[in-house]
């Protein structure tokens, strides 16, 4: 995941998107600088981000996700990651049913 920056991929989204950062910033409950601050980040807390999909009505996670595998080879080092995620919440993340398959265990 060291290629994904999340904060570039929302603002891209944002700015093809009707709404002003004022408006988006409303949406998901925070001043305009903190929107500016999250097109810094490179990483995000999973609950923010998934407010963020609804808001954008775009699936970030599997965006993310399938970037990932695209770039999976027999010579790339293993990435793990640890998100904290309600189960009953995992079915709103739209991943592939193997993935979902894995986190339930």
């Amino acid at each position: 995941m060291k290629n994904i920056h999340i904060g570039s991929i929302i603002k891209q989204k944002v700015m093809e998107s009707s709404m002003t950062i004022k408006e988006f910033a409303d949406k998901i409950n925070c001043e305009r600088s903190t929107v500016y601050y999250i097109f810094k980040q490179k990483s995000i807390d999973i609950e923010k981000l998934m407010e963020i999909s609804d808001v954008l009505d775009y699936d970030f996670i599997s965006e993310i996700y399938t970037k990932q595998n695209n770039k999976i080879t027999h010579s790339a080092p293993t990435v793990f990651i640890a998100v904290e995620v309600d189960p009953d919440s995992l079915q709103q993340l739209s991943l592939p049913d193997e993935f979902i398959q894995l986190l339930k265990k």
